[in-house]
């Protein structure tokens, strides 16, 4: 947005040189206005790039923190700790310069049997939070302040040459209410 200010701020500025020199100078004027309006085509150009959706596709596996109150039997904090595909889950998109709880979500998108997915999102940096985190962020009692929800589940930084992304997270206990849910 800000190359727009720039380049209408540049064009205006040579009309008015344009003006003000006399006619053996508008040819030297022409010359200056012909390369800024190739500069600013190709600044315009170059600044959308990024904001043109990519098709990609990935794969989620996750695994999980003990969620209960006694001590679990090691077994199941060996089971708990493999990952695995993260099955017919829905997941939400922030973007991640300014993820906070409770802001916009950008979009969503569904993971199959096997924890793949495809998504059509600009290049950049998202954060991704699970459906089960963005169902307690609905919870009245969920606040800013609350550990569980300050941090996304995971990071996807999506580039402009790569396609297919592979994403790893645990399932954290939530102690925002005072017990592990």
């Amino acid at each position: 947005m800000i190359h727009l200010y720039v380049i209408k701020f540049i064009l205006n500025a040579t009309f008015s040189l344009i003006y003000i020199f006399d006619i053996n100078q508008i040819k030297i004027m022409k010359l200056l206005f012909s390369f800024l309006v190739f500069t600013s085509v190709f600044l315009i150009s170059c600044s959308s790039s990024s904001n043109i959706n990519q098709n990609i596709s990935g794969r989620i596996t996750n695994n999980s923190e003990y969620k209960g109150g006694a001590n679990p039997p090691e077994w199941l904090l060996d089971e708990l700790a493999v990952f695995r595909p993260s099955a017919n889950q829905i997941f939400h998109v922030r973007n991640l310069r300014s993820y906070e709880p409770f802001t916009r979500i950008i979009t969503r998108f569904t993971t199959n049997e096997n924890g793949e997915y495809s998504l059509s999102i600009p290049a950049g940096e998202y954060a991704v939070i699970s459906q089960e985190k963005y169902e307690f962020e609905q919870n009245p009692y969920a606040t800013r302040e609350c550990e569980y929800l300050r941090e996304p589940d995971f990071v996807l930084t999506i580039t402009e040459t790569q396609t297919n992304y592979t994403s790893q997270f645990t399932s954290k206990a939530n102690y925002c209410l005072g017990y592990p849910q």
